[in-house]
């Protein structure tokens, strides 16, 4: 077995461990970033290639619109089967199956024919990439302290914005320089790369990690409340299917859910049609488009993870067993709103930077609102489960966005009133955020 470098610290400070930036585990949140980073640049890589796969097909508005949703209905089908095998499972088995799943499926785009092979790629892809934010939700739990859960949760998922922020370009460029069906094949066999890192170096367990120094896993078993859940093989089995049940029957969970929805639409509004839009009704050209999209992507990268570290240093361990951090969640989602502006800015300047903020806000939200699910469920043992429910929330609404979109521009020929309906329920979901997430969810 091949080893990181290791050993026995026993004189070493314990603040060489205290700090993410410091301490080995570094390494997991390398792989936890990289995960969701590969996730997104798949997910983006229609958005760009939009155009060229419309021309070649000819296909309508429309139809790209439900192309470019049909991996999000998969997704969404899957999210609390994957949350719920993550459990069960744990994320090491989990996600080398559905990484390989979904990088195969993002090269076999590549090779699509027609319409239906197209949608075949497209739904398996979604199915692959359920397994990412569950999986690491999960991953944080085990590996990463309560004070720390704020910044590791918004590093795992960061690469929601990294991936788009580094596929804009690296896709238009490709497409460029190669087609729209080399891109998808060379992007694709990126997460097999991954798998293999997953495989040689990730364990379930902190305290069974080889590479770990004892100083360091005692960190971790001392300052986390998930030790015991990531251990015994009894844990993994007495989650059954009926946590799923339980956890519907919370407020709470339904708050965290549907507040995840309205957030998501704008997010996978921005995702899918961002670059589209910027083409057509702003007349960019195609690599002009990306890099405005990726510069946007990467400022929202940065904002998001700080925010995410400043809601840790304001919260206490008990403020965080609370729920507290929902008021955070609340504003940043109130401020998201400003998306309807985008309508009715003009000059390039303007609308880079709305895009920008709402990428910020929405960056912000999406890691402070995983987080707080995280604080609220007291059992960890069913994480897994609770956060495949919160992403089925955000999916679920999010599926929509595209196609939505897709049939306003047919019908109206214009993006404003499909920016409306989403500043619109961004200030919905702040709402249900303030109302319904209000006591911790108790599963025995």
């Amino acid at each position: 077995m091949q080893q990181m470098p290791s050993g026995n610290d026993q004189n070493v400070n314990t603040k060489s461990y205290a700090s993410i930036w410091r301490s080995k585990r570094l390494f997991v949140m390398m792989l936890l970033f990289m995960a969701s980073l590969i996730n997104y640049i798949d997910r983006v890589s229609m958005s760009v290639a939009a155009p060229s796969v419309a021309k070649e097909f000819g296909w309508d508005p429309a139809t790209m619109g439900i192309v470019m949703s049909a991996f999000l209905w998969s997704y969404a089908v899957a999210l609390v089967p994957m949350g719920w095998l993550t459990d069960k499972l744990g994320a090491k088995k989990l996600n080398t199956y559905a990484v390989s799943l979904y990088s195969a499926s993002a090269m076999a785009t590549g090779f699509a024919s027609g319409f239906v092979s197209m949608m075949a790629a497209r739904l398996a892809l979604g199915a692959g990439e359920a397994s990412t934010m569950p999986s690491n939700s999960k991953v944080v739990r085990q590996w990463f302290t309560i004070q720390e859960r704020g910044l590791a949760t918004a590093l795992a998922r960061s690469g929601a914005e990294a991936g788009p922020a580094l596929g804009f370009p690296l896709v238009a460029l490709l497409v460029t320089n190669y087609g729209w069906r080399e891109s998808f094949i060379i992007t694709g066999a990126i997460g097999f790369i991954w798998v293999v890192l997953w495989l040689k170096f990730f364990r379930d367990d902190p305290q069974k990690c080889e590479w770990l120094s004892e100083g360091e896993r005692k960190h971790i078993a001392d300052n986390t409340d998930a030790p015991k859940a990531a251990t015994g093989t009894a844990k993994k089995q007495d989650v059954g299917g009926s946590v799923i049940w339980k956890l519907l029957q919370h407020r709470t969970m339904w708050g965290l859910a549907l507040s995840q929805g309205c957030i998501m639409y704008t997010q996978y509004l921005v995702l899918t049609w961002l670059p589209s839009y910027l083409m057509k009704a702003k007349g960019m050209e195609m690599m002009k488009a990306s890099l405005f999209s990726s510069f946007a992507f990467v400022a929202a990268w940065i904002l998001g993870i700080l925010v995410c570290k400043i809601s840790d240093s304001l919260l206490t361990p008990e403020k965080v067993r609370q729920g507290h951090r929902r008021k955070m969640v609340v504003v940043f989602m109130s401020m998201a709103s400003i998306f309807i502006f985008t309508a009715m800015a003009e000059s390039p300047v303007a609308i880079f930077i709305i895009i920008t903020l709402v990428k910020t806000f929405l960056s912000s939200t999406i890691g402070l609102n995983m987080t707080l699910t995280n604080d609220l469920v007291a059992n960890p043992a069913v994480a897994g489960t609770a956060f495949g429910l919160l992403l089925l929330g955000g999916n679920l609404f999010g599926s929509f966005a595209p196609v939505a979109t897709g049939y306003i521009v047919k019908a109206t020929g214009s993006f404003d009133i499909a920016f409306y309906l989403a500043g619109a329920l961004i200030i919905l979901g702040a709402t249900i955020s303030f109302f319904f997430t209000r006591k911790p969810i108790e599963i025995d």
